[in-house]
């Protein structure tokens, strides 16, 4: 009986023992390695184009861009980028983002895209546009690009004002033929209220009859707000550009007249439009006082005749 207890003693430590045994030993766990993800999503590449959008573009509160499905719309920051990778210089003013062809990536080397900008300089005056046609200006705009450090090889359009839009065309040549990479630049810009909106585009000279193809659908996605658009300008308060339409092109101010001025000629002209009506009867005044005249003076020197023969 004693041995049964003792055996009972120690088959119960040896169950109490095992166990821990098990818990506590070395074993063998395998690889390891972490179990894969559920669902895991592979990275995204870096290097692939960027989606652009379509659609109704608000560029702050100063204009609006509406890309039709053919285009898309790409960030400020993807337009720097591309201005960047072609070493071509950003517009004047703040740059707001990118179109280009739906089919298009941006990211390729052969691609030409259009940047998108807008100036804050005040109210262009269009009725400076006359100086595009000066013989020297050709020759100004290339002293122009010099002090800017900016390559220039004359124009591929030469300048041209639209007063219905109003808006500004033209197209240079930003290196010499057979140079290659992006040596063409064509620019539309379209003027407002409080400034200028641009469409600038980047690309090669052999791309020029697609880049002027595509220019009726790119400004056309153009617009200013009801209350910004150039029509709206009031002479009485609002500023008026340091820049003709000229300087537009050359990217140098010249010396604006002043609000006051303007109001004072518009006047001017509006009292001589109102004076206009009146130039005929004015000018049968003038004949009738003049044959009043010499029928007066006529008569007196009749009379002093007369009178010089009776004398006689």
């Amino acid at each position: 009986m004693r041995k049964n207890v003792t055996r009972a003693v120690l088959a119960a430590l040896a169950l109490f023992i095992a166990p821990a045994a098990y818990a506590d030993g070395a074993g063998d766990a395998g690889r390891d390695a972490a179990a894969p993800p559920v669902n895991a999503q592979p990275a995204s590449d870096p290097n692939a184009a960027p989606q652009g959008r379509s659609g109704v573009i608000p560029l702050g509160e100063e204009a609006l861009l509406n890309v039709p499905s053919g285009y898309r719309y790409y960030s400020a920051t993807e337009a720097l980028a591309y201005l960047q990778r072609n070493n071509a210089a950003a517009p004047s003013g703040t740059v707001l983002g990118m179109v280009a062809r739906a089919d298009a990536d941006v990211r390729a080397p052969g691609t030409w895209a259009t940047i998108v900008s807008y100036d804050a300089i005040g109210y262009v005056q269009p009725q400076t546009a006359a100086g595009l046609t000066d013989a020297s200006f050709e020759g100004q705009v290339r002293e122009a690009r010099t002090t800017q450090n900016r390559a220039f090889e004359g124009f591929i359009a030469t300048p041209s004002f639209d007063a219905a839009a109003p808006h500004v065309v033209w197209a240079e040549r930003t290196a010499a033929p057979g140079a290659g990479g992006k040596d063409l630049r064509y620019e539309q810009k379209s003027l407002g209220r409080y400034g200028v909106a641009s469409l600038t585009s980047i690309g090669s000279a052999d791309q020029l009859d697609d880049i002027t193809a595509a220019s009726a659908d790119l400004q056309a996605m153009m617009s200013f707000p009801q209350g910004r658009r150039h029509a709206d300008f009031q002479a009485a308060s609002d500023q008026v550009s340091s820049y003709s339409v000229p300087g537009l092109v050359t990217g140098v101010p010249t010396a604006a007249q002043s609000v006051a001025e303007i109001a004072s000629t518009t006047q001017t002209q509006t009292a001589f439009g109102g004076l206009a009506g009146w130039f005929p009867w004015i000018a049968l005044g003038v004949v009738v006082l003049a044959i009043a005249g010499y029928m007066m003076l006529r008569k007196k020197n009749e009379d002093e005749d007369t009178d010089e023969a009776e004398a006689a």
